[in-house]
């Protein structure tokens, strides 16, 4: 098996650099690792053998806010239940009735994640998986508020189930990781889809998101893999509709009776795949595939110290400075965004083409749970922001205003922990135009495509497409854009290989001298 990756180094959106500044090692994309942890791909791979070690970030989410006030969201829903009644004992009620209705829907859902999408199966799979608790919500009526949530905009599903704005700004802020508007339709289910925080935690890889790929890259080689890097394909040669090779950049070229693409799909089938070897009705709704326009930018930084947030019990110590040792509130994702209000007024503003004025941040201090990110008593401070568009209203460019708009994501960190403007020491930018030069994310959407209903499930990314195959015989497609859809999961090539498993073996019963077949050392 031959891996063939456009990069310097293997991993996609899930890498880990050491170049960027010497002696920190910084996750340029993703960070924590949520949905794999729903799947058996950790433990079917071994990956343990070949380094990766995970840790686990508890509590999971920090949320401060303008008037000195904050919550703690923990793995434990009772301690988190806790949290929230310091704010609004009505709230904390109606946070562990949310938890409790939708946990069994959802671990029902996740289930159906590691199966191609189909109506029937998936419907049987979600019954099946906790049919007695499902039994008892249908019995109490719950069934069509299940329904009416996953239809709704997670906007609409925190204004009628809490009356906090503070939680309701940062349950919302939670669900907009996704790349949805607080009032997109059929953006409830990203609201619900936290409850699972509670059931399998929030964990990231000992020395970065990127060991997670460096532990596949390592099972890869010793099962006699290959893996090419700086390999940027730019065609995939077909004959006779059947996928036969591919043709790099730099003139190489190597023969394939199996291709499983992890691009763009719009990357694969519009650029690499020869025009005339697809209908010109696929090609036509395949470029009318919803992509949002843009959905954030992202800011790494090296600092001196973590941000003092000052709101926090601090971890107990003498004669040491506070903000030198770490918080509870720098264990995971500490959600900068003040109210729901706050997180609509900048989506509405990316809606008109324009960069918030004040955007939502979420911040992350991974080096206060992994030391050996950064040097001895140095700092990492990762920044992710929304929301950003890509193509910019009144001609402006992302090149010419990225430092500007980085400096409001500093801005807003410093309004919560005014240390930190002094502490950082060096930046690095990924505006949604770096996103797509960078990473082949086009227009910067870090999902792909959007992820609302009618590009989920069976519909992604199109019907006849989500089963991973192609009419294209022996090229399958994977990744964020296929079935269940963007997150560090992996459950989209773990369906691919079951399907290309399956087909190869169907292929050797019906022509068995495949089996016996010597391909070129080069497929």
């Amino acid at each position: 098996m031959l891996v063939l990756e456009r990069r310097a180094i293997p991993g996609g959106a899930v890498v880990t650099e050491d170049d960027l500044f010497p002696g920190y090692h910084v996750d340029t994309c993703s960070t924590f690792h949520i949905l794999i942890h729903t799947t058996p791909i950790v433990q079917e791979l071994e990956l343990k053998r070949f380094g990766l070690e995970y840790l686990e970030m508890d509590p999971f989410a920090f949320a401060p806010f303008p008037d000195g006030s904050c919550i703690h969201f923990y793995r434990d829903l009772d301690r988190t239940c806790n949290e929230i009644a310091r704010l609004s004992p009505r709230d904390a009620e109606a946070y562990r009735a949310f938890v409790q209705l939708w946990l069994p829907f959802n671990r029902a859902v996740f289930a159906t994640f590691l199966a191609p999408p189909s109506p029937g199966p998936m419907l049987r799979s979600i019954l099946w998986h906790e049919r007695s608790r499902l039994r008892s919500l249908i019995g109490l009526g719950k069934s069509t508020d299940l329904l009416r949530v996953i239809m709704a905009s997670y906007g609409q599903v925190v204004r009628e189930h809490f009356a906090d704005e503070r939680l309701r700004g940062a349950l919302a802020w939670l669900a907009a990781q996704s790349g949805t508007g607080p009032d997109d339709p059929g953006g409830g289910e990203m609201l619900a889809w936290q409850a699972i925080y509670h059931d399998i935690g929030v964990w990231r890889p000992r020395g970065g998101s990127g060991m997670l790929t460096q532990a596949l890259v390592r099972c890869l080689e010793h099962y006699g893999g290959q893996v090419l890097t700086a390999a940027e394909v730019v065609q995939i040669q077909v004959e006779n509709q059947r996928a036969c090779g591919v043709i790099l950049r730099d003139g190489r070229q190597f023969a394939a009776s199996c291709i499983v693409a992890n691009a763009h799909v719009q990357t694969t089938l519009l650029d690499l795949v020869p025009p005339d070897q697809l209908p010109a009705s696929l090609r036509h709704r395949l470029q009318h595939l919803r992509i949002a326009n843009g959905v954030g930018m992202t800011v790494r930084c090296i600092t001196d110290d973590l941000p003092r947030y000052g709101l926090t019990p601090y971890a107990p110590s003498t004669n040491v400075e506070r903000g030198k040792v770490p918080e509870p509130a720098h264990s995971g994702m500490q959600l900068l965004c003040p109210s729901l209000k706050h997180l609509a007024r900048a989506y509405y503003q990316y809606r008109l083409g324009q960069t918030p004025d004040c955007p939502a941040v979420l911040a992350m201090t991974p080096t206060a749970t992994d030391p050996s990110l950064a040097p001895p008593g140095k700092h990492l401070l990762y920044l992710w922001a929304q929301y950003h568009p890509y193509r910019l209203a009144n001609g402006q460019s992302w090149d010419d205003i990225r430092e500007r708009e980085a400096q409001k994501l500093l801005d807003v960190v410093a309004t919560y922990a005014p240390n930190i403007k002094d502490a950082v020491r060096g930046i690095y930018i990924k505006s949604p135009v770096d996103l797509e030069r960078i990473g082949g994310l086009r227009q910067g959407h870090i999902m792909h495509l959007d992820m609302t209903l009618d590009q989920m499930f069976m519909f992604r990314p199109l019907p006849e497409l989500a089963q991973y195959r192609t009419p294209i015989a022996g090229l399958y497609l994977t990744g964020a854009g296929t079935h269940p859809g963007g997150g560090v999961s992996g459950a989209p090539g773990y369906n691919t290989a079951h399907i290309v498993l399956r087909d190869l073996a169907r292929s050797r019963r019906q022509r068995p001298w495949l089996a016996f077949h010597r391909t070129s050392p080069e497929s």
